[in-house]
């Protein structure tokens, strides 16, 4: 079994590999999954699958920072979590996608909250980005609860996308550090 990279108290996150392509198609064969995501409300086309599922082992394997493979801690598959690196507006980003199934069950809040811990005592950048559709207040209130901020309202993908942000001072403030030491 791979080492995980980051555990809380009922998720691990793993990283992906070839061998994950049922997983994701899986995750990503339900239309309600992907309404907020590029291609929208229908089902990701398999080679779209594959070019992710590709990207994630890559990005892995060159930076360590990628989005990786979302179980329970029993080992049950219930989506994707991690960061990809976005250009405009320029910083990595924190993006999740849970199976239907999982909704419902505090699982984005806690890997979310988690991951932003992880980034910032990992990483040393100065920012993490994270966006949802304007529509999508559920996604909205994981990044609240992960301790992000609003930061702008831009347009991602040919829709109007809300921005959140967390700096590593806000961060080290929020966990009752300061930026100093």
């Amino acid at each position: 079994m791979n080492t995980p990279i980051l555990t809380t108290g009922r998720l691990r996150l793993l990283p992906f590999s070839n061998d994950d392509f049922a997983l994701l198609q899986d995750l990503h064969s339900d239309p309600e999954v992907n309404r907020y995501l590029s291609p929208g409300p229908a089902i990701m086309d398999p080679e779209e699958v594959r070019r992710r599922l590709a990207n994630y082992v890559g990005d892995h394997r060159g930076t360590g920072i990628s989005k990786w493979k979302l179980e329970t801690i029993d080992g049950t598959f219930i989506g994707r979590a991690g960061f990809s690196f976005n250009r405009e507006p320029e910083g990595y980003e924190l993006g999740y996608s849970l199976k239907r199934s999982a909704w419902g069950h505090g699982y984005a809040s806690e890997i979310a909250k988690a991951l932003v811990g992880w980034f910032f005592e990992t990483l040393p950048y100065d920012h993490l980005l994270a966006y949802a559709v304007a529509e999508h207040e559920a996604s909205q209130q994981v990044m609240r609860k992960a301790g992000l901020h609003f930061w702008q309202e831009l347009n991602q993908h040919g829709l109007p996308c809300r921005f959140y942000r967390i700096t590593r001072q806000q961060y080290l403030q929020s966990v009752g550090l300061s930026a100093a030491g």
